[in-house]
């Protein structure tokens, strides 16, 4: 076969990809940020910039999934990574109290950046901070998302 031929495969390949849902609006722990790797069962990759959280999933999978290069950033919060430019990411909640007037700068724009090509779907809580209710998003959640919600909802009625 010569390349020509393999062209429609190729695209045919990459046309089959499917495309995770929109995730319903919520507020997202650390230790529950860190689910969203990847290699659950619903594939989706979240990735925490300066308390936002962003859906990388259908956008960013050559850059984020499993084997790519910023994999590390999957489930976790990029933000110190991000602002000095390596590749490590803490376990612990990080306030970022202790970054330089550069460093939080270029966390700025790398902010800007992901809000301009993925979807923010959240916000990395606070130690002890609540999760806040947010409305259903029209039917479009996947996989438990809105579980939060839903829990506070009962608790309230």
């Amino acid at each position: 076969m010569d390349a020509v031929n393999l062209r429609p495969l190729l695209r045919k390949k990459k046309s089959q990809k499917c495309e995770v849902p929109k995730m319903g609006k919520r507020d997202f722990t650390l230790e529950e940020l860190q689910s969203f790797d990847g290699s659950g069962e619903h594939k989706r990759i979240l990735i925490a910039v300066n308390g936002k959280i962003f859906d990388v999933t259908n956008k960013g999978q050559g850059f984020y999934g499993k084997g790519a290069p910023y994999a590390a950033f999957a489930g976790r919060d990029a933000s110190r990574a991000l602002a000095c430019f390596n590749l490590e990411t803490k376990n612990d909640y990080d306030d970022l109290s202790d970054l330089t007037a550069d460093q939080m700068q270029t966390l700025r724009e790398w902010e800007l950046q992901f809000s301009e090509r993925y979807d923010h779907v959240g916000r990395l809580l606070k130690p002890g901070e609540p999760h806040r209710v947010y409305e259903v998003n029209d039917g479009e959640d996947d996989v438990g998302t809105n579980h939060v919600q839903s829990a506070l909802k009962k608790k309230v009625t």
